[in-house]
């Protein structure tokens, strides 16, 4: 597929486990962005991610990798994320969601992580923190920020900190 769309290879990142990346491989594409494909171990999936400095050029990049390959729809996760009660599934769900979500903002799926932030199990409670860190929406930057401050898990309430701090840095970084 990267050869039929004109992609040329970049990079091949075998672990980096800090990220919950265990194989990237990375191509620069003909309009000056980036295709990623990524195992991931923490969301427990195989995706693709398209980076470019102009977000509408990007979600048609995933469009046309959607097309050419089996993947879920924003639709079939959020239905997934829905009919997910126990622990386990609902986090799973939420990990899928968050790293699946479109390149712009959706209500739908941030009603969802939200929602997440205040179940009573500290696991769904950090696929929450994943799953916002996954988006990368500054929306969810003050969220981050709260659960940094209140989640009585000392675990969740760190990798939060840690998150907001990262949204921090993205945001000077930017400017």
């Amino acid at each position: 597929m990267a050869d039929r769309n004109g992609w040329i290879f970049f990079a091949q990142v075998e672990r980096d486990p800090e990220r919950g990346i265990f194989y990237e491989v990375r191509w620069n594409v003909p309009d000056g962005g980036t295709m990623h494909y990524i195992i991931d171990e923490v969301a427990d999936c195989v995706y693709v991610v398209a980076r470019h400095d102009d977000c509408a050029t990007a979600e048609r990049a995933v469009g046309e990798v959607a097309r050419q390959l089996p993947s879920w729809t924003l639709e079939e996760m959020i239905h997934d994320f829905d009919v997910s009660i126990y622990p386990a599934g609902w986090e799973r769900a939420l990990l899928r969601l968050g790293a699946g979500a479109p390149v712009q903002e959706n209500e739908e799926v941030v009603i969802r992580v939200r929602e997440s932030v205040q179940h009573k199990e500290a696991a769904v409670r950090r696929a929450a923190v994943w799953a916002m860190v996954y988006t990368e929406w500054p929306v969810f930057r003050d969220v981050l920020a709260s659960v940094a401050e209140t989640d009585s898990d000392t675990e969740v309430a760190r990798a939060a900190a840690l998150a907001a701090e990262q949204f921090d840095l993205a945001r000077r970084t930017e400017q």
